[in-house]
């Protein structure tokens, strides 16, 4: 189990100080994997100086066009979300985070994505989160900064992992793991199911796709099972155009 598995995301930074705070914050709790989604400042002095001796988490994160690009290899997304109320199915807290990120850890990458500081994660980016992270602030004063809100997410992690190394477990052969299904496979099985239920007049519009959406978000699916779904996919693609043929 390593925390190196772990990413912390963030979504189009405005100020370069909050990426260096942020990797101080996750320097402190042992993750060190900073990815940054098209910022609107890139890293300078001044995120080198508020890292606070965190400079090697600084230079050495890794700056991408988009949320696709920095999630893509990752089998778990987590995404923070001020809205709760709007994702009950799929709100967590920051300590269940924590422990749901370590128990994934020998299934696969994790993300753990924050938005951006003034309105956060667009519902896009929401739907393409296995989980919503809130945070359970004082709702009459629950101005959390950035770095903030790594930090307390980032002990999360680091409590369950501490708890993890130190409860004695049966070792599990990696091979008898189920293997997870990282975020570009399953971008590419959303928009193919899109494409023919479409085609086919299930989907008429975007409401019935998000909901889809978040069905399989929510069942985890494993490499069999996606690889079942995708077979379906191509039967019922070859029936609708034998049908099209026909007329």
């Amino acid at each position: 189990m390593s925390l190196d598995q772990v990413k912390i995301v963030l979504v189009e930074t405005s100020h370069p100080g909050n990426i260096g705070s942020a990797a101080r914050a996750m320097k402190t709790m042992g993750l060190s994997q900073l990815y940054l989604v098209a910022p609107k400042v890139l890293p300078n002095e001044e995120s080198i100086a508020l890292s606070a001796g965190s400079a090697d988490v600084v230079e050495n994160a890794k700056i991408v066009a988009s949320f696709d690009e920095a999630v893509a290899d990752c089998s778990l997304i987590i995404g923070t979300s001020a809205r709760a109320r709007h994702l009950t199915t799929t709100a967590i807290s920051p300590r269940y985070c924590g422990e749901k990120t370590i128990e994934h850890l020998a299934n696969g990458k994790v993300a753990i994505v924050f938005g951006r500081e003034r309105i956060g994660l667009t519902n896009e980016e929401l739907l393409k989160c296995h989980y919503h992270l809130n945070i359970p602030a004082n709702p009459e004063y629950s101005s959390l900064n950035l770095a903030m809100a790594v930090q307390l997410v980032s002990y999360e992690i680091r409590m369950a992992y501490l708890q993890a190394q130190s409860s004695p477990t049966i070792p599990q052969p990696k091979a008898t793991l189920p293997e997870g299904v990282v975020a570009e496979e399953l971008e590419y099985f959303f928009q193919k199911t899109e494409k023919i239920y479409q085609e086919i007049g299930f989907i008429q519009n975007s409401a019935v796709m998000k909901k889809l959406r978040r069905l399989y978000l929510r069942t985890a699916i494993q490499r069999n099972e996606l690889n079942i779904l995708q077979g379906m996919l191509t039967a019922v693609e070859r029936l609708s155009k034998k049908d099209r043929n026909r007329q």
